[in-house]
């Protein structure tokens, strides 16, 4: 297995494992440690297992050697993280702006709908949203919700790895302010999902998406749009079935699901986007795409996806690149207004 495609801490085992069983695993792994821990979680129907002193990797191999029903977690790069090429994942870059930006896009004072309307919502999974002046908002008719706040399991448990001077982390908030420029009316339910170097782990990612399931209420929970900038290819030994699966009850929902396609230049597939229940989007416009961008006949639509400029945390602006940007605008495009 290639060890750059998962996750080096996490695996998951097929059906339960009660700690006396994690107790008989990690005697096969380390007689005189405890390299398993688990997390409580489940998804996609298996226990997501913590691995301490022992790469997750490594540790499949002897556990599937002694019969048990393991697996590394694959892991989704995001959108704009890496540098294109270097990743099976998405991968491109981004410039810090010295000084505002010489135009900045019009706050938005008010952002209610006309009567009788009410806020689309867009959920976000990404590396959260930060705060931003441009992104402020009255507290009684927010902007932005964040899942973590909300009954929401999988809040927060995304494996914690700063890339030292790759500053990704305002990777959501970028995004957030491209959905708030194409829907003003918008609101953004952000579910972070994402670490800071842009990997998502497949564990993390279906248990979002099987929490918003139960969340979405047509009425009292409304979810509208879904923006996913994250992706990866299948493979023999991890299909992404699992991933379908867990996308299903939504699109089953009627809710618009929205992928970015990549930015490794190739007309290979890539998942989520490449799903035929998600919209792929790639950087370009009409028949044309950008250099870096994913293209092929799984790519649905383009849109600018170049030199894009959106707020960063601490109330910086940047001007950045990829399919992430794409997809988040297109997610504004089909984030209109609702009847009550």
């Amino acid at each position: 297995m290639d060890s750059e495609r998962y996750s080096p801490d996490t695996l998951t085992l097929g059906g339960d494992y009660p700690a006396a069983s994690l107790d008989r695993l990690n005697d096969l792994l380390n007689d005189a440690g405890r390299p398993l821990v688990h997390t409580g979680r489940t998804a996609g129907g298996r226990q997501v297992i913590a691995v301490r002193d022992y790469d997750a990797v490594q540790a499949v191999d002897v556990l599937r050697a002694a019969g048990a029903e393991a697996r590394a977690d694959p892991q989704y790069l995001g959108g704009t993280f890496q540098l294109a090429g270097r990743y099976w994942g998405h991968g491109f870059s981004w410039a810090e702006l010295t000084a505002a930006p010489p135009v900045e896009p019009p706050k938005f004072s008010e952002t209610a709908p006309p009567e009788g309307l009410r806020r689309p919502v867009v959920a976000l999974l990404d590396t959260g949203v930060q705060e931003h002046s441009w992104l402020e908002s009255t507290p009684d008719d927010p902007f932005l919700i964040h899942a973590e706040q909300l009954d929401s399991p999988f809040g927060g448990q995304v494996l914690e790895i700063h890339a030292g001077e790759v500053a990704a982390a305002g990777h959501g908030t970028f995004l957030a302010g491209l959905i708030r420029l194409a829907a003003p009316s918008a609101q953004v339910l952000s579910l972070r999902v994402m670490n800071d170097e842009g990997k998502v782990n497949e564990s993390t990612v279906i248990g979002a998406l099987e929490w918003l399931a139960g969340y979405h209420d047509p009425r009292e929970r409304p979810v509208d749009v879904v923006c996913m900038a994250f992706g990866r290819a299948p493979s023999d030994t991890d299909p992404v079935d699992p991933l379908l699966k867990a996308i299903m009850p939504l699109a089953e929902k009627g809710i618009p699901l929205v992928a970015s396609a990549g930015n490794d230049h190739q007309s290979a597939e890539i998942y989520p986007a490449a799903f035929d229940v998600v919209t792929a989007v790639g950087a370009g416009f009409g028949r044309y795409h950008a250099e870096f961008s994913n293209y092929g006949p799984w790519v649905d639509r383009y849109r600018d996806g170049v030199d894009v400029l959106g707020p960063m945390p601490g109330g910086k602006w940047a001007k950045w690149s990829g399919t992430s940007f794409s997809a988040a605008s297109f997610a504004g495009d089909l984030a209109r207004p609702h009847v009550r």
